[in-house]
């Protein structure tokens, strides 16, 4: 099977996956359909919004789609929105914050027949705060409640880090590497999580 090549970015808010997966849009020869996590569930935030009118909060809508009624069924097809446009040879650019064992296992079981290179983007805490902070459109603490859990149970193909290296930088490394190398670490961590 011709799958497309799928760039699966995962770290915490702020660590700057948004910005890498616009300027990767930018550089890759081929083009690229870019997937957000935060984009797959807006619809359910403004499902929200109509059902609960305008009392309820962006903050409030946050604590409800955490809630496993909601939040599992729209990650789930999210993961398999992703899964269906590599099969169908289509490139994607995924932008997640995987900070449930459930939500990786999903994903390595979709995709770990798929040419999906698993990257993981890093940056301080300290930075992700200040980051946090200055953006001001996402709930502070968000970043740090993310960090422990969002690489916890991953082995990446490649990784990067912005506090380090420029937007820029991070996405022409990333570019160099996949067009080197073969993605493995799905497959391998499929074997050591027994899935």
């Amino acid at each position: 099977m011709n799958t497309g090549t799928v760039i699966f970015l995962n770290g915490t808010s702020s660590a700057g996956k948004t910005s890498i997966s616009n300027e990767l849009m930018q550089i890759l020869n081929e083009d690229f359909i870019y997937l957000s996590v935060d984009n797959a569930i807006a619809g359910v935030n403004d499902m929200l919004m109509n059902m609960f009118g305008k009392q309820i909060t962006r903050d409030e809508i946050r604590t409800i789609e955490h809630e496993e009624m909601i939040e599992n069924p729209v990650i789930s097809l999210f993961h398999h929105y992703i899964m269906a446009f590599s099969r169908i040879g289509k490139n994607v650019i995924v932008d997640h914050v995987l900070i449930d064992r459930s939500w990786l296992e999903e994903c390595i079981k979709l995709l770990h027949n798929t040419q999906t290179f698993y990257i993981g983007v890093h940056c301080p805490l300290e930075e992700l705060e200040r980051r946090e902070r200055e953006r001001g459109d996402r709930p502070i603490g968000l970043a740090k409640a993310q960090f422990e859990m969002v690489h916890k149970h991953s082995k990446y193909d490649f990784e990067v880090n912005t506090s380090d290296n420029s937007i820029t930088e991070c996405a022409n490394m990333i570019k160099d590497f996949i067009i080197t190398n073969q993605p493995n670490a799905l497959k391998e961590l499929k074997v050591k999580m027994n899935l």
